[in-house]
């Protein structure tokens, strides 16, 4: 999800769903959007090949929060277990 970083005396990051976000592209002007373009075709966006953890790390991240019961975290371990991306 976009994010937007707003700098007063607070920073804060906050995040901006893609739908807004095509809704603040919507409303830009011509030039403005020529602008962004222009900007978006200058700077390579950098992409990071996709890092596997081990399903054991993750469980251990979830786990450390103290937020998830017992029943959640075994039914994240056999979620993952069954996702594409870890058969």
């Amino acid at each position: 999800m976009p994010q937007i970083t707003l700098k007063e005396t607070i920073t804060k990051r906050i995040e901006i769903p893609m739908e807004t976000l095509y809704e603040v592209i919507d409303n830009l002007t011509e030039e403005e959007r020529k602008n962004l373009l222009k900007r978006l075709r200058a700077k390579a966006v950098k992409l990071k090949p996709f890092k596997k953890d081990k399903i054991n790390s993750i469980l251990i991240d979830f786990a450390a929060t103290n937020l998830y019961e017992d029943d959640f975290l075994k039914d994240l371990e056999e979620g993952l277990k069954k996702s594409s991306v870890y058969r």
